[in-house]
């Protein structure tokens, strides 16, 4: 490709793609001395475009047969406009170098960046993010993929909105979520929790790795905290006279609540403090007191999982495979089963909305229950 590229519509309008995708636009004229000029007009995010610079070379053309200085009339009087790409650039300033953060970037760059943005931010329609949805089901990506994708273009508009960059109606609250219909339903039984304990116990042995995986095992069910909140609990966190666990919800904005210490993380975790400093973190390998990141947690008790649980089930299986998340989800199950009142599983679990925790009210339906085992 050529440095300039000619305009196909315009005689004398040429733009120059930067590295960063953007065309910064530019007009080609003769002066009063027959010497050939170009003259830049401006770049697409401040609004420039082929039709733009057209008008302004004429003006250039004109003003010079007036005998005027044509570069004052072409110092723009354009006005800023803000894309999709400046603002999601913003956003993603102020956000952490997560897993998370990461693969929202990710999710950016792949699915709304090619298509919508270079397009000003308040143009863009539902029926824009209505083709970015349809587009997304069409490369074989699930409803909840597409739902998600529709949602960070949302949290990238309020972010904007918020920050008083413009003032303009969010146009994902037009769009219906689609239905999603693999939800994870499989939770552990208890047998199948005692078995987890034992081979986590066997693996960390076999391995010298202290006791992290049965510790993180034992916490995420007898908390239901999500794996970053484990990961980051730290010697400091743990009140051992109140049985109080300091927790923070990453995904409700850094959130402190509460979770607690059973008779099944008293001794395990009695012995790891004993070997830590105040402010080491309680998973680690070893008992060195540095944090484990996700990825290392994935790498060592995703097989196991895999190998107790979901031999025979298709990778593809949300619905019945059992992964680091699904301990969570047995937490909230087997409260449920134990007729534990929602609204207190919805504190355990920090819910922000009880409509989230409704889902296990299934699970305590022992009326229908008990009706079946008196008759057989």
């Amino acid at each position: 490709m050529a440095r300039f590229v000619n305009s196909k519509k315009y005689e004398g309008v040429q733009y120059y793609l930067k590295e960063n995708g953007y065309k910064t636009y530019y007009v080609r004229y003769r002066d009063e001395h027959n010497k050939l000029k170009r003259v830049k007009i401006g770049c697409e995010t401040e609004g420039v475009t082929e039709n733009y610079c057209k008008s302004k070379r004429v003006e250039i053309l004109n003003a010079l047969i007036k005998g005027e200085q044509p570069p004052k009339i072409v110092r723009s009087r354009t006005r800023k406009i803000l894309t999709l790409d400046y603002v999601a650039n913003k956003y993603f300033e102020t956000k952490d170098d997560s897993k998370s953060t990461f693969e929202r970037l990710s999710k950016y760059n792949k699915h709304l960046k090619p298509i919508l943005g270079m397009k000003e931010i308040t143009k863009i329609t539902k029926n824009d993010l209505l083709k970015i949805q349809k587009d997304t089901l069409s490369k074989g990506l699930s409803n909840q993929t597409a739902n998600m994708i529709v949602e960070l273009f949302g949290t990238i508009f309020n972010y904007g909105f918020k920050e008083e960059m413009y003032e303009a109606v969010n146009p994902v609250l037009k769009i219906p979520k689609l239905k999603v219909k693999n939800t994870r339903e499989r939770f552990l039984n208890k047998y199948e929790i005692e078995e987890l304990f034992e081979v986590a116990k066997k693996v960390d042995l076999e391995n010298d790795y202290g006791c992290f995986l049965e510790l993180f095992c034992k916490l995420s069910l007898t908390t239901g905290a999500r794996m970053e909140s484990i990961l980051h609990i730290k010697k400091c966190d743990i009140d051992l006279q109140n049985d109080i666990i300091r927790l923070t919800d990453f995904k409700g904005g850094g959130e402190i609540y509460s979770g607690y210490i059973t008779d099944t993380t008293r001794e395990i975790l009695h012995l790891t403090l004993s070997k830590i400093g105040f402010n080491d973190h309680v998973i680690s390998f070893q008992f060195d007191g540095q944090k484990i990141t996700g990825r290392q947690l994935q790498r060592r008790l995703k097989p196991l999982l895999d190998e107790l649980f979901n031999k025979g089930l298709d990778v593809k299986d949300r619905k019945n495979r059992i992964v680091i998340h699904s301990l969570r989800h047995t937490f909230a199950s087997q409260l449920a089963l134990s007729n534990v009142p929602l609204k207190q599983i919805q504190e355990l679990l920090n819910h922000s909305d009880i409509s989230q925790t409704i889902r296990y009210a299934k699970l305590q339906d022992d009326a229908k229950k008990q009706a079946l085992q008196n008759i057989f």
